[in-house]
């Protein structure tokens, strides 16, 4: 992506990283044709990792859309691909099963004007309002805590977040097998880029499930991490075997989120939060300590 824009690009490109999930994407796309801001402002670019049986149902349903192909697998190589291809004064990245609030473009547009990265708020939503499961309630306390994850952590999750076009081109590529997301936005801070938090610029996301859409969400995550873990031999691995049980240990200080939640309305549902929160903690820490030597 070069950095500078065609006089005649549109204001955005949306960009979504797509594998696996027509129904979703299709849902994501429908709320992109409702948006508050006219259509010739911006273009949408879909990268595909070669998703078993082709897209071509959701390519009929919507031909104003660019689809392009990300042959190598991985987010960060579809994210790369449709860049490649972005013409816009700004990107914006959202995930394939997140669905857009109809002001979503309009309000981080907004954000920009006094940032060079924006992270927009991320809404989770469950399959049933009055009877979540006890992953969907963890999931509602703890998943895509963005404005944290900003102002903390200094990344903002690429389910919603926007980037001047110069911003991002200087950055680069997305990078493969680490945390993304991370990574490019630290990237970006480091070479002196404004991050902010966007409060109005909203998307929803669904919450994880069950317990195995949980740990495969974790595998990944801290195998991402262990591959960009600095430091080597003994130390690096005394160093990672007290984060794991640093891990194991938080149990505790997140219950008081949990407890004071004003996402989970019930009891039970606490509860269940709780449950899982130390289950999915031990587990972390048990799956940490055995990478050691791999």
């Amino acid at each position: 992506m070069s950095v500078s824009a065609d006089a005649r690009a549109p204001d955005v490109s949306v960009v979504i990283p797509h594998f696996n999930q027509t129904a979703l994407l299709a849902k994501c796309l429908e709320s992109l044709a409702r948006q508050s801001i006219g259509r010739s402002r911006f273009e949408i670019i879909v990268a595909d990792n070669r998703t078993p049986g082709g897209i071509d149902s959701v390519r009929a349903r919507f031909s104003d859309v660019i689809f392009t192909a990300a042959i190598e697998r991985g987010a960060a190589h579809a994210r790369n691909a449709a860049l490649k291809l972005a013409r816009g004064r700004a990107i914006a990245f959202i995930d394939a099963d997140c669905v857009a609030a109809p002001d979503w473009l309009e309000r981080g547009l907004e954000g920009l004007s006094n940032a060079d990265f924006c992270g927009g708020r991320i809404v989770v939503t469950v399959e049933n309002e009055a009877r979540p499961t006890s992953v969907e309630a963890f999931e509602r306390v703890f998943a895509f805590r963005q404005r944290e994850y900003v102002e903390k952590k200094k990344f903002a999750a690429t389910a919603n977040l926007f980037a001047r076009r110069e911003a991002a081109a200087a950055v680069g590529a997305f990078t493969n097998g680490l945390s993304e997301d991370v990574d490019w936005c630290r990237r970006g801070v480091a070479l002196g880029f404004r991050l902010a938090f966007n409060d109005k610029s909203i998307v929803s996301h669904p919450a994880r499930r069950d317990w195995s859409e949980l740990i495969r969400k974790w595998d990944r995550t801290i195998a991402e991490r262990w591959a960009g873990y600095g430091g080597r031999g003994m130390i690096r691995n005394l160093s990672w075997i007290a984060l794991a049980a640093a891990t194991a240990l938080s149990t505790a200080p997140h219950l008081i989120r949990v407890l004071t939640s004003a996402d989970l309305k019930t009891a039970r549902d606490r509860m269940a939060a709780a449950l899982t929160l130390a289950r999915i903690r031990c587990w972390r820490a048990w799956r940490m300590a055995s990478l050691i030597g791999s």
